[in-house]
């Protein structure tokens, strides 16, 4: 069994934990696999012999056979899910044109109005950047809408385009990452932070795409047992990262995050959390095709929010206005960062915007679309291990000719 295959990858878990979770799944669940490792294994001991004067291998050596040598062409973090490139045994010396110049088609949801560190919702509030309005952007025409999306078009889609990294992402500048600057108030030195040149093939926008999201407006009272909670998780994540507490499992860290975010994965705001970021001025410069340069946005450009008492920050804290959505598909070259994108598209939108959901939905001639890949569920049901081992088998052959088969259609029957 050597190849390569895809298998969709569920957010909420890093690759690696995928990964050992698939090699564990096949060598329990199939017969035939654990038979192939034995056969291996068996040879190998047979030539060790004829070449050493018939001593046999040392037990440590024999450990390589009990499982599965695997690995990725091109990792997801915890958060994203989709298309995930596996090579199996001899499959895995295929993986390096995967990690190098592959085209990848994501899908990706954003909310605008906050910019954080990380770019997206996964951080607590020490993370956030700026809390921005986007009134401007509420009752929204279809010609208003049509307007921004033809600009965002413009200035992103096609040709080399350069891109800094989220600030978490950042190399050291001076010896300090990007972060440290930004915590301790710092200029940051500009000619230290090294964009990357990529490309955007294609971009497509979904129907919800600038759509307004109508909120649950919360009471005060409300709000202030909201605030209490994050409050609370806030303090439980500090322990556990100062060693007073034991390291978070992945109930306990699901169950934090569902304190800390909205029903639309957006981040829930605190008087605390603007206190963070009030005094934090835009030093990342967005480059656009138009403005090739770069060009770093005023806070007045990008309607910072800097009263406690501004009349909108109070409604976006109590969610008495909607939330405004970021839905699209973008082609793009390697290297290229979806949170980096949607942190521009808002500054190009004049306020700031952070990712919620990801999706890589294509990698190379693997596609989601069309349904060349396997799910760890598939090689979790026993009974019908013949079939997905067959199917896998089928898929491992020819990479090129296995991507073409449709292994949902084939699966999902059953």
């Amino acid at each position: 069994m050597n190849g390569v295959f895809a298998i969709e990858k569920p957010s909420g878990f890093t690759t690696q934990q995928i990964i050992s979770k698939l090699n564990h799944t096949l060598i329990n669940n199939s017969v035939q696999i654990r038979n192939d490792l034995l056969r291996q294994k068996n040879e190998f001991e047979k030539e060790y012999k004829s070449n050493n004067k018939g001593n046999p291998p040392k037990p440590k050596t024999l450990k390589k056979f009990a499982k599965l040598k695997m690995g990725q062409g091109g990792t997801l973090d915890p958060m994203a899910g989709g298309i995930l490139v596996i090579g199996i045994q001899e499959g895995t010396k295929k993986l390096q044109k995967y990690l190098n110049n592959s085209v990848k088609s994501y899908e990706f949801k954003g909310i605008l109005g906050i910019d954080t560190m990380s770019g997206d919702n996964q951080e607590n509030y020490n993370s956030n950047l700026s809390i921005n309005s986007y009134e401007h952007l509420l009752n929204l025409s279809k010609e208003d809408k049509k307007k921004f999306e033809d600009e965002i078009v413009k200035n992103f889609k096609t040709g080399i385009l350069k891109q800094i990294p989220p600030v978490y992402s950042a190399v050291r500048i001076g010896g300090k990452r990007l972060y440290e600057y930004i915590r301790n108030g710092e200029e940051v030195p500009q000619d230290g932070i090294e964009p990357r040149l990529v490309e955007m093939i294609d971009i497509e926008f979904y129907d919800d795409n600038l759509q307004e999201i109508e909120q649950v407006a919360m009471t005060p009272e409300e709000y202030e047992q909201k605030r209490s909670d994050i409050e609370h998780t806030m303090k439980v994540e500090e322990e556990t990262q100062s060693g007073k507490k034991r390291k978070f499992d992945e109930i306990e860290k699901n169950n934090n995050t569902e304190v800390r975010l909205g029903k639309e994965k957006e981040i829930l705001l605190t008087d605390e959390a603007f206190n963070v970021v009030k005094d934090y001025k835009n030093q990342i410069k967005c480059f656009t095709h138009v403005n090739e340069e770069g060009y770093i946005h005023s806070d007045e450009e990008l309607n910072k929010i800097t009263d406690v008492n501004d009349e909108f920050y109070q409604k976006m804290k109590l969610k008495q206005v909607p939330l405004v959505q970021l839905h699209m598909k973008v082609t793009v070259s390697s290297g290229f960062y979806i949170r980096s994108i949607i942190r521009d598209i808002g500054k190009l939108l004049k306020t700031s915007g952070y990712m919620t959901e990801l999706k890589r939905v294509s990698q190379k001639q693997w596609s989601m679309e069309n349904g060349s890949y396997f799910k760890l569920q598939d090689f979790e049901n026993i009974e019908n291990e013949p079939e997905w081992y067959d199917l896998l088998v089928k898929v491992l052959e020819d990479e090129d000719k296995g991507s073409k088969i449709n292994v949902r259609a084939i699966l999902d029957k059953k």
